[in-house]
């Protein structure tokens, strides 16, 4: 799409054929051998995908491809509307043995296992699942494509790298391929294709059952009134979109609210990644989208995230100090290998405890440079009822920044991307100009039993806690279900109108109120007072 239309054109920019006269008269010639050993009853697996001829080796490959069930001329085209429409209604699921980071329903071999089909540089939604470039021996990082939650209008937006690619990261290899293949499925579940249910209207005429789309952006009106100097940086993380006109119709689709078992309605342009900006101006992020397990599994690990955005958002904008996580007191091997790797390279890490109003631990791995001046912090997030899921994902989710910022040279050079926000923040900021990313040493490390934990041996249990949980503190937990018939793979996006998100949305609420319960601060901070450094990741 940048291409397109910064050439004017008004559809896809042609590619020139790579081929010779010989190369395509042997592939038409094949197909009609094709064809009639099909006709003649000649039939194989080979008919069950597409092959390709390297003309260079002769060596033919088969890629499976498969029936779309939502068709609208071979299938069923209500198949995905149906899906949405109908209550979400947690099952019983019960977690899988040895899934040591995350609670799941099946193991990550058995997910890639179930999945990897998917997984095709022809015929596959995800192309590849590679190691991500310039990743040390001791993380496990990976990538596996486009990320279709960050399109970009720009050329420069397309190159500048950061969030461009989908990815994953874990405690293994495996793990790591399996959560990069989620991500990647989850992003492709999460882009409109057309056969999503709507309701074209106004939000004043829906009544209650609509939810006013600013309860889940969170932009401050003084972000509405300055939209354009906050959009000419060109950043998608930090775009302000226009007022929501609430007397102009626009599309809607359903969501399940499971606080209050009723349907409740969201604009789609909210909910799906689209190529384009919508006619009411709003756009979806992936905030609360989760591939998983089952769509129970799905729902928690959507759920994590915006509990983890939340309190992140609240400890790096209202810049508090937050007690250090004893990394010793976990006694596991996995960190101390970690932590080795990172003294390796010339790094230190440590780890706050951020854990929010809402109970679930929530934890920020960091770490920075110790042999030059320039620190180059990175961190990663990680929350989970556990509290060592918890900070294994946050130490596994950093270890996904560390490639960018692994082969910077002495002048300045050599980071991996080009986000003038990262390099900014690499660049100049160290432990003594940001003090609130070291621990607040007046306040006791926090070891595994400063939590209180109870495991659950089934995801349903989970599903109920949270719930529960979120009706006590006067939020409502809504879902909707995006997995794709012909993919199978369960997703699912959570909306808690209220939780806060990590990018810079400014508008009253917990960003300013939960500090101060928390007794972190005296008063609310004033909205000129808040991080002028937005999260860029």
């Amino acid at each position: 799409w940048p291409l397109q239309r910064a050439l004017g054109q008004d559809g896809p920019v042609r590619r020139p054929h790579a081929t010779l006269p010989a190369g395509r008269a042997v592939a038409t010639h094949l197909a009609v051998l094709e064809a009639a050993k099909w006709l003649a009853g000649a039939r194989g697996a080979s008919h069950d995908g597409l092959t390709t001829l390297d003309t260079v080796t002769l060596a033919t490959t088969t890629h499976p491809t498969a029936r779309l069930p939502q068709c609208a001329v071979c299938g069923d085209p209500r198949l995905t509307a149906r899906r949405i429409e109908a209550p979400f209604v947690p099952a019983s699921r019960p977690k899988a043995a040895g899934d040591l980071n995350g609670h799941r329903a099946l193991t990550p071999a058995q997910m890639l296992e179930r999945y990897g089909h998917l997984v095709g540089p022809v015929t596959g939604v995800v192309k590849e699942i590679r190691r991500a470039p310039g990743s040390p021996g001791f993380i496990s990082a990976y990538l596996s494509g486009q990320n279709l939650a960050m399109r970009s209008g720009t050329l420069a937006g397309l190159r500048a790298g950061l969030r461009s690619l989908s990815g994953g990261k874990g405690l293994s290899d495996t793990e790591a391929r399996t959560s990069a293949l989620c991500e990647a499925v989850e992003r492709y579940s999460g882009t409109r294709q057309g056969d999503e249910p709507v309701v074209r209207e106004t939000y004043r005429a829906l009544g209650d059952e609509a939810v006013h789309p600013n309860a889940c952006q969170l932009f401050h009106e003084r972000q509405f009134a300055d939209r354009d100097r906050w959009n000419s940086g060109g950043s998608h993380l930090h775009h302000v979109p226009r007022r929501f006109d609430e007397e102009s119709p626009t599309e809607w689709t359903p969501v399940w609210s499971l606080t209050h078992r009723r349907r409740r309605l969201l604009p789609t342009s909210l909910l799906f990644f689209g190529e384009h900006e919508a006619p009411d101006g709003l756009w979806a992020d992936s905030n609360g989208n989760a591939a998983g397990s089952s769509p129970e599994d799905a729902l928690v690990q959507g759920f994590l995230e915006l509990v983890e955005r939340d309190a992140v958002a609240l400890w790096w904008y209202n810049r508090t100090r937050h007690p250090a996580v004893d990394l010793d007191a976990f006694g596991e091997s996995y960190i101390e290998r970690l932590r080795a790797g990172y003294r390796s390279v010339g790094r230190e890490v440590w780890a706050l405890d951020l854990t929010s109003d809402l109970g679930i631990p929530v934890v920020a791995a960091l770490s920075r440079r110790t042999d030059k001046p320039a620190e180059d912090i990175v961190f990663g997030f990680g929350a989970h009822f556990d509290p060592r899921v918890a900070l294994r994902r946050a130490l596994t989710e950093m270890g996904q920044l560390l490639p960018l910022v692994g082969e910077v040279t002495a002048d300045g050079g050599g980071y991996r991307v080009t986000d003038p926000e990262p390099l900014d923040w690499w660049r100049h900021a160290t432990a003594a100009n940001r003090p609130y990313v070291r621990p607040d040493r007046a306040a006791p490390a926090r070891t595994p039993d400063h939590w209180s934990y109870t495991p659950a041996g089934d995801l349903l249990q989970d599903v109920r806690s949270i719930t529960e949980l979120l009706r006590s503190r006067g939020l409502e937990l809504l879902v909707l279900d995006q997995t794709r018939p012909d993919l199978e793979l369960p997703v699912v996006k959570v909306l808690v109108p209220g939780l806060r998100h990590f990018w810079p949305r400014y508008a009253p609420g917990r960003l300013y109120d939960t500090p101060v319960e928390l007794g972190l601060r005296t008063e609310p901070c004033r909205l000129e007072e808040l991080n002028p450094t937005p999260l860029f990741v």
